[in-house]
Formats: structure tokens, C-alpha cells, sequence
């Protein structure tokens, strides 16, 4: 497996632990509604809401960037540019969920800009060969 293929299984794990932070906060904060989980995460607010507003937004991250590490690999982009792009995305999807979580609102927004280049980057790769 690639490094970049590797990465998206990496994406796709990091949208669960913000999600696993909200269900803690949860169970300490009153007990988790496990027959309508939606219901009560909607009525979240403060930490346990951006923590779930994180675990939705890594999972709405996730289509787009494994379309970006298809289209590099099959479009016959660089993949050493690839593997690059794919970690710093990761990277980058890291520290974003940190700062979500801690509440930075515009840092959030342009480290998620930041993301967005670098996964555009891999579905231009195969144009700048």
C-alpha cells in the first residue's frame, strides 16, 4: 500500500475520536442517549458540540480527499508530490481538530483552507506532470 492509500484509512480513523470525546463528555455530563444519539447530540452545546461538529466535519473531508489520492495515483501524478501532499493533509487535519475543539474559530477556518489547497494539489498533480 502507498503511503498516500494510507492516508486516507488515516482520515477516515481521525473523524472518530472527536466523536469519542463528545460520548465521554456525555456519560459524565448526564448519560448518552443510545436510542436517539442524533436527537441529543443536536441539543450539544460548548466543547461536546464542537466535538461532534469536528467528527462531522473530518467525515465530510474524507470523500474529497480520497478522490484527490485516486485521481494523483491514477492520473499518473508524482507520487513522491502525493505521498508530501497526503501527510501534510493529515497533518494539517490534525492540528484542525485541535483547534476546533479548542475554540480558535478563525484559525480553524484557515488551517480547513490550508487542507483544501493541499487536497487540491493532489487532483492537479496529474496535470503538472
Amino acid at each position: 500500500m502507498t503511503v498516500p492509500f494510507g492516508c486516507i484509512a488515516i482520515a477516515w480513523f481521525m473523524a472518530y475520536p472527536p466523536s469519542w470525546a463528545a460520548v465521554l463528555w456525555m456519560l459524565k455530563n448526564g448519560g448518552f442517549d443510545n436510542h436517539l444519539p442524533r436527537r441529543q447530540a443536536a441539543q450539544l452545546q460548548g466543547f461536546p458540540q464542537r466535538a461532534k461538529s469536528a467528527h462531522y466535519n473530518c467525515l465530510e473531508a474524507l470523500p474529497g480527499f480520497a478522490a484527490g489520492v485516486l485521481v494523483a495515483h491514477l492520473g499518473g501524478g508524482d507520487p513522491a508530490r502525493a505521498t508530501q501532499l497526503s501527510v501534510a493533509f493529515i497533518a494539517v487535519r490534525c492540528v484542525y481538530v485541535g483547534v476546533y475543539l479548542a475554540d480558535f474559530a478563525t484559525l480553524r477556518s484557515t488551517i480547513w483552507t490550508v487542507g483544501l489547497m493541499l487536497n487540491a494539489g493532489l487532483f492537479l498533480l496529474p496535470v503538472l506532470k
